[in-house]
């Protein structure tokens, strides 16, 4: 496991609070950009920050978003300038002894790049992949782009090659002399669980649910 500074992928991309809970592994950082699926985008412009949730695909060792050509980060992306993606899971609320000690069990990836727009058939090809990514299995069962859809939305691809993640894990780090005092102490999971489907209501007659509903997350 890569977790030593010299191993991080560049100087602002290294994990300096709490150093010991980096990990700067590819194999970390895409399992935790797969589950979390929305990722925080920000970026500044004209002197001042902006922050957008998005819904984020990651393709190999790169991460793809989409949205309408005149959105403001959209356009902002598109014409290569700087982002941070920040992604977080959490796993469990970790209680202490004190309120000081009190924690959260996570994990995340801050990733640090440019964005470069995709154009042409390798933009409507990746646009069907994405959805595949995000809804696995369901290759297949989708009408093709209209030429008015493909012309409202952009697309943009962010490279991997300076993200690092940062991992809690484990029980409450109390102090030694709080350990006997009588309150209690230890971690309640958060687990992520999907529901059963819900038909679209106007979804016609005959129309069964597939495999890749029913068993989601299925894996490509």
């Amino acid at each position: 496991m890569a977790r030593t500074r010299d191993q991080a992928p560049s100087a602002r991309a290294t994990v300096k609070q709490t150093a010991a809970r980096a990990d700067y592994e590819a194999e970390t950082v895409y399992a935790i950009i797969d589950q979390a699926l929305v990722g925080t985008v920000s970026i500044a412009m004209d002197g001042q920050p902006f922050a957008l949730p998005m819904m984020v695909a990651r393709i190999d060792d790169q991460i793809y978003l989409h949205g309408s050509r005149t959105s403001r980060i959209i356009k902002h992306l598109t014409a290569g300038n700087e982002v941070c993606v920040a992604f977080t899971i959490i796993d469990g609320i970790v209680v202490a002894r004190s309120g000081m000690n009190c924690s959260a069990n996570y994990r995340s990836v801050v990733v640090h790049g440019k964005g470069t727009a995709v154009e042409g058939a390798e933009k409507a090809e990746l646009l069907h992949q994405i959805t595949y990514t995000i809804i696995p299995g369901s290759k297949g069962d989708y009408r093709e782009h209209l030429p008015e859809e493909l012309k409202a939305t952009s697309l943009i691809r962010i490279p991997l090659n300076e993200a690092a993640s940062k991992v809690r894990v484990g029980g409450p780090k109390d102090d030694k002399d709080d350990v006997a005092l009588p309150h209690w102490a230890g971690v309640i999971p958060l687990t992520h669980v999907y529901g059963e489907p819900l038909p679209a209501a106007d979804l016609p007659a005959g129309i069964e649910t597939p495999e890749y509903a029913l068993k989601f997350p299925l894996k490509n």
